[in-house]
């Protein structure tokens, strides 16, 4: 007889019943239990870390903040995210399909993608502040009065020019989909882990884009600060920011194990969920308005 999947799943969801099913044991996070009552085991709440398979439903901030426990927890747990917000980029699966693939999630016949993740720390007066850790990006903000931020950055070492603008992004190739798109950078295929540094309404038309490889580290010098400056961690505000502040960012140790869909590539993704290299639309003289 095979093990039993072990999985956890962190929120509510009409999903639950779904994944809840014969050959799992499914391990669930305190504030589910009075949801779903009987369906819950009283022997089913465990640490995210015991867990094969971590099950995030949502959107991409729902499946950032999982990811980011498994990486707290120091677990190798694979991540099925399922779609159940706006957009879903980073979910492989639609709510409605995942009946469709649950024997193939149970047994492990799915294919995993790696994703590496970024770790982060703040000196402050020489001394570590705070750390953290990144799915998709690191941002150095200007913030209010919304005055431009000036950073100077090393990259393994070395001294790059001075940045004088509105932020810099440091993004993983997840997340070169995501806020370092909508800036101007590159789009990183899945496979293809990097670190990319994306300026943010820089000062000096110089400033590009620069696609690094994943285990380079970055290390920002806060020169100039506004009063609501800040660090910004796959889209929350991390910490606040003064001139004299060192954020050092590098890949993280621990990789990100998510399983993938066996049959929608990532051209297919982005085309449905980003309209990527859509045609452009028009109407002929005549058609209705």
């Amino acid at each position: 007889m095979r093990a039993p999947v072990r999985c956890w799943i962190p929120m509510t969801s009409p999903t639950f019943e779904l994944v809840i099913g014969e050959g799992c044991d499914t391990n669930v996070a305190e504030g589910v239990r009075s949801v779903l009552g009987a369906n819950v085991p009283e022997r089913a709440v465990h640490e995210v870390g015991q867990a094969d398979i971590v099950v995030a439903v949502g959107g991409d901030g729902t499946i950032m903040r999982v990811a980011r426990q498994v990486l707290d927890a120091g677990a190798s747990s694979r991540i099925l995210g399922v779609s159940g917000g706006r957009l879903g980029f980073l979910a492989a699966f639609e709510v409605e399909e995942l009946p469709l693939y649950l024997d193939a999630i149970r047994a492990g016949t799915l294919s995993i993608e790696n994703r590496h993740a970024l770790h982060w720390r703040l000196l402050r007066d020489g001394q570590e502040a705070a750390t953290g850790c990144a799915v998709n990006d690191v941002v150095l903000a200007a913030g209010q009065p919304f005055r431009a931020i000036e950073l100077e950055g090393e990259v393994d070492g070395g001294a790059i020019p001075r940045f004088l603008g509105d932020g810099l992004i440091v993004a993983t190739s997840a997340g070169s989909t995501a806020h370092a798109a909508s800036a101007g950078g590159p789009i990183v295929a899945p496979g293809l882990e990097a670190t990319i540094l994306v300026p943010l309404a820089a000062h000096s038309l110089a400033w590009r884009p620069l696609v690094l490889p994943a285990e380079a580290s970055v290390a920002l010098n806060v020169h100039h600060a506004n009063e609501g400056s800040s660090l910004v961690q796959d889209g929350r505000l991390a910490e606040s920011l003064r001139a004299g502040d060192r954020v050092e960012v590098h890949s993280h140790y621990q990789t990100l194990r998510f399983l993938r869909h066996p049959e929608r590539p990532f051209g297919a993704t982005l085309a449905a969920k980003l309209g990527w290299a859509a045609p452009p639309s028009w109407r002929r003289p005549g058609d209705d308005a």
